[in-house]
């Protein structure tokens, strides 16, 4: 089968690569989007805080946000069948280690991954496969992950219905983030992001402000927004270490802050101290989506994520939609194999 193949850091291609096999508790689809992830560029680059350093100079394949048809189940798939459209998470947790019995799934000791799914194949074990609604097309499918990822964001940021937030970064987590916190009753929403286009999509999906912190004053803008008092809940979705310095000035009195991007593994963040005991601050960070996914399912035909896929292209382009994603003005690039 054809797959985009990483051959040392920076060095992808599309070649000839083994086709997965199917195992007696596995699913095979046939992959049909599969959406480049904010971790994947740094993935490729050798930047991402979890690859081990012996696993840069291997051939690997990246994709985890996959939608796609089943082709082949396993001898003990009872649920599924040939011809199901389905998406994908990208693990399966064993439900029986510690982490697991004690609701922190996402920490799991034993998770299986996926094959995976910037090719034409990819297996999955059974948990980790959700049908799909007949409403809901294969495009919208490979929304899923990304869409779990911001339910669980959502769930940690403290939101209720007539609080306020502020939203750092107008990417793909960031603009679901936005969308999910309007639908559990934010009401003043604040988006910083530096790229016009970006801003005008926050604008159009529901943001009462958006702001250019390269260009804006930032706290001004957001005091402003409140009554001069900062947001109940400030979620920090870029990646960028200043934008995550700034989110601390942004919180009101007893105010969430969340960290939910990636960092630069070594880089550290000064947290002023004295403001943390004055104003009761929190500040969390997340880690992918432990029990998310039945309920971001459900959202796929709520949200509007159409106008969030910027750019659909075939795996022979994936070298330049990585440049595409580089350049920062696209929101969510789906790979058709």
């Amino acid at each position: 089968m054809k797959a985009a193949v990483i051959r040392g850091i920076g060095n992808i291609n599309v070649e000839e690569y083994p086709e997965p096999g199917c195992g007696p508790d596995e699913v095979k689809i046939k992959v049909a989007y599969c959406g480049i992830c904010g971790t994947d560029p740094e993935n490729l680059e050798g930047r991402f805080g979890l690859i081990p350093p012996e696993m840069l100079e291997k051939p690997r394949v990246l994709g985890h946000e996959a939608s796609g048809t089943i082709v082949e189940v396993g001898s003990n798939i009872k649920q599924y069948k040939v011809g199901q459209r389905v998406a994908c998470d990208f693990r399966s947790t064993c439900g029986t280690c510690y982490y697991c019995r004690n609701k922190m799934q996402n920490f799991c000791r034993n998770s299986l991954h996926a094959s995976p799914s910037f090719a034409e194949y990819a297996t999955y074990p059974e948990s980790a496969i959700y049908a799909l609604p007949d409403d809901i097309s294969l495009e919208i499918g490979a929304m899923l992950e990304p869409v779990s990822v911001a339910v669980h964001a959502t769930d940690l940021a403290n939101i209720y219905p007539g609080s306020s937030i502020a939203i750092s970064g107008a990417g793909p987590i960031g603009l679901l983030c936005m969308e999910i916190a309007i639908r559990s009753g934010a009401t003043r929403v604040l988006v910083s992001e530096p790229i016009a286009e970006k801003r005008a999509l926050a604008r159009k999906l529901g943001a009462d402000v958006v702001v250019d912190p390269f260009n804006e004053d930032l706290q001004k803008i957001g005091k402003e927004l409140t009554d001069g008092r900062g947001f109940d809940s400030v979620i920090e979705a870029s990646g960028s270490v200043q934008a995550a310095r700034d989110t601390i000035y942004l919180a009101d009195n007893c105010g969430t802050i969340l960290w939910a991007a990636v960092y630069p593994k070594d880089c550290e963040i000064a947290v002023p101290a004295f403001l943390m005991y004055a104003k009761e601050l929190t500040i969390r960070s997340t880690f992918v989506s432990p029990y998310c996914f039945p309920r971001a399912l459900n959202l796929l035909s709520k949200l509007e994520l159409k106008p969030l896929i910027t750019h659909i292209m075939p795996l022979d382009d994936i070298r330049e939609a990585f440049e595409i994603h580089k350049q920062g003005k696209s929101v969510k690039i789906l790979i058709k194999p």
